[in-house]
């Protein structure tokens, strides 16, 4: 009979702990095949804050695809509702056969708890279970619940002892937000779909993203101070409180568009067209800021482009109207800007297109889309 072992959970992400687990078992119980199966949504997380399913599953996919034992499944992310063991199992058998014995994966911990599961009568008289246990704990108060399963329900269980792996996805999740390295905790190639996705990326309605926020605050302050001249940096402040104002006139999370404004010539001195592009990989790189709403207002900022968001248009205006600038018709933006934010973006385009061109100067041609886009969208207001 083909033995096929199932090991669900958030994976939120995947580490070497499931992997190591899940081969463990499989050497152990002698099992054919070990599926991983992500939740949708775990009944035992519906308050907390996840990657989306489809991120998740991607990241199980890239971590298993070098073992030819591993197989993965979207059966519980495809029915999108809360998933249940006893349900997914039901599933998996009908699928699978007659011919198939299944055995679900499961700690010590859950598994004492398994009479409390949805439909736990059927889940004990119908499947098999393998239980992973740690060095350390005791087997006592297990194998007494383990004898009486098997009495009751004819309930057959497997016990594997498994190398202690201090890894937790939650830790993972919580160094990615500090910006500290989780190399060698999870495969390379979950950690690299992470990072070009920006998962658990910098959330500034949480108060840990509050506290991360105020620790980049210091840092990229420190870093102007010393980097900066004098009149730049007076700048760079009046940008930051400009900023600030607007995001709080247009519903935009002023603190993400102080963020910005710090950030916005933090590289000024690599040129008038490329500080920002630089700026934002600084971001990425040296502070792990993956917001791309974030990156992109920082890389576009002296430019502007097509299809601004909001948080974009609202630095790219901050840098030309704040308090230090002095030039004809700032204050007519600065009032316009009180009122109408495409308006006030499109003002100041077109006065920078006028500027480069009678000085016979480059001129960027994002800044010509991001005019004739405003222009569009003006038309059919």
């Amino acid at each position: 009979m083909k033995k096929i072992g199932i090991i669900g959970g958030s994976f939120d992400p995947i580490h070497y702990g499931h992997l190591i687990l899940a081969e463990q078992v499989r050497v152990e119980s002698e099992l054919s095949q070990v599926v991983f199966m992500p939740a949708y949504i775990s009944p035992f997380k519906q308050n907390t804050k996840a990657a989306e399913a489809a991120d998740r599953l991607e990241m199980v996919r890239r971590a298993t695809e070098g073992n030819p034992y591993f197989t993965v499944s979207d059966m519980e992310i495809g029915r999108q509702c809360v998933s249940y063991t006893a349900e997914t199992l039901r599933k998996f058998q009908d699928k699978a056969g007659e011919e198939a014995e299944i055995y679900f994966i499961t700690g010590t911990d859950a598994f004492m708890s398994i009479e409390e599961w949805r439909d736990a009568e059927f889940l004990l008289c119908y499947f098999s279970f393998i239980i992973g246990l740690r060095p350390g704990v005791s087997e006592e108060k297990l194998d007494r619940l383990i004898g009486r399963l098997r009495k009751q329900y004819g309930t057959r269980v497997i016990k594997v002892w498994s190398p202690k792996v201090d890894i937790s996805s939650s830790h993972i999740r919580e160094l990615i937000s500090e910006g500290k390295s989780a190399r060698y905790l999870l495969p390379d190639p979950v950690l690299e779909y992470i990072e070009t996705e920006g998962l658990y990326r910098l959330d500034l309605s949480t108060e840990a993203g509050a506290g991360r926020a105020a620790e980049i605050r210091r840092r990229i302050t420190d870093y102007i101070r010393a980097a900066l001249k004098p009149s730049r940096l007076l700048h760079t402040e009046g940008v930051v409180k400009t900023a600030s104002a607007l995001a709080v006139r247009y519903g935009v999370d002023p603190e993400k568009a102080e963020l910005c404004a710090l950030f916005h010539d933090s590289c000024r001195s690599a040129g008038n067209l490329e500080h920002g592009r630089i700026a934002a990989e600084m971001m990425k790189k040296d502070y792990n800021i993956l917001d791309e709403d974030m990156i992109n207002a920082v890389k576009y900022h002296t430019t502007g482009r097509e299809g601004m968001s909001q948080l974009e248009k609202i630095l790219y205006l901050a840098d030309a109207i704040e308090p230090s600038r002095a030039y004809p018709g700032v204050e007519e933006l600065r009032r316009l800007a009180e009122k109408d934010l495409n308006g006030a973006c499109l003002a100041v385009m077109e006065h920078s297109i006028r500027y480069v061109r009678e000085r016979g100067l480059a001129l960027d041609e994002n800044t010509v889309r991001a005019r004739d886009y405003l222009l569009k969208r003006r038309e059919h207001e």
